[in-house]
């Protein structure tokens, strides 16, 4: 494929290339082997260029020569250029398993420790409670608290919770009570049987979160950190934002930097930025990937839909 030149700049180009990615989504993912669409810097020889660009991952990328006319993807939408990557599709986790801190005992428990969920087939029965969160809902009680995970960990609406992988029955720590599996979401919360339970000001690693943020475009390519009961605490870079896939839109797409961001079983951890302004500041909740992607649903989404409040150092 000939090296392209940069396009035209456009005035207001995190606006545009949004409005254009939208416009193209559906036929974009109607391509052959295409699962998702997003947006994020062009890459050349695995190198970041300056250019926004509207990303295209294909579960098997050809040479131009070797697809038909009607399937390709062109150099430019819009005037905003394209980037292909090849990958699996993203996936919920499942679990898998390693000795870490995560998957101890903890009481009381912060965020980032290992839940257990029996007769649970899709996970293996075994998550992350990402945080904690109290319910916004008129009918339900406000000082209440309820951990933080994904719909996928949870195979029915009165799922309980153990704390660690047990059967013990002084382990279980809550019963599920909302789970959301949308457009834009996956994630579900369960009430803690005991308040006491929680501790509210800790994540395993990284300590207290101070409040939720929703990233922007002005935010690809910056660090973010996370816990999680398999790869335990890790850094990431946001690499794509608004991927939209088959089921899910509007997700947020993280890269691997030297080890791997996630794996199986971290399913339910938050993602905080972790640098700049908004330092510590919830902005995604992981629920699955593949190879080296990292794919999780926009927090602001995920307490909107669910109706709750993150339990932060603002509102503790």
């Amino acid at each position: 494929m000939n090296e392209m030149k940069s396009p035209k700049k456009h005035p207001l180009p995190h606006t545009h290339i949004t409005a254009v990615k939208s416009a193209y989504m559906q036929w974009l993912l109607s391509l052959d082997d295409v699962h998702t669409a997003a947006i994020g810097y062009k890459t050349i020889k695995g190198i970041p260029t300056k250019d926004l660009a509207i990303v295209v991952f294909t579960s098997n990328k050809k040479q131009p020569k070797q697809i038909p006319p009607h399937q390709c993807i062109p150099p430019f939408l819009a005037g905003f250029p394209t980037d292909v990557i090849e990958s699996s599709e993203f996936t919920p986790y499942q679990q898998t398993g390693m000795p870490l801190i995560n998957r101890q005992k903890l009481r009381p428990i912060p965020g980032g420790a290992e839940i257990y969920m029996p007769n649970s087939p899709f996970t293996g029965g075994l998550c992350t409670l990402g945080m904690f969160a109290r319910s916004t809902r008129a009918q339900d009680d406000p000082n209440d608290i309820y951990l933080l995970a994904n719909a996928h960990c949870f195979p029915r609406g009165d799922q309980a919770i153990f704390q660690p992988e047990t059967h013990e029955p002084q382990d279980r720590i809550a019963y599920a009570t909302r789970i959301v599996n949308s457009s834009l979401v996956d994630g579900g919360i369960a009430q803690l049987l005991k308040n006491d339970l929680a501790d509210t000001s800790e994540i395993i690693g990284i300590g207290t979160v101070l409040g939720r943020y929703e990233a922007d475009l002005s935010d690809i390519g910056k660090s973010v950190i996370k816990s999680g009961r398999t790869t335990g605490v890790t850094i990431g870079t946001i690499a794509y934002l608004h991927a939209d896939a088959d089921d899910k839109k509007d997700q947020l797409i993280v890269t691997d930097i030297d080890t791997a961001f996630s794996d199986h079983g971290d399913s339910g951890s938050v993602v905080l930025m972790n640098q700049g302004e908004r330092w510590h500041y919830v902005t995604a909740l992981l629920w699955g990937g593949a190879l080296n992607f990292t794919v999780c649903s926009p927090i602001i989404p995920v307490c909107e839909e669910l109706q709750i409040d993150l339990i932060t150092a603002e509102n503790q």
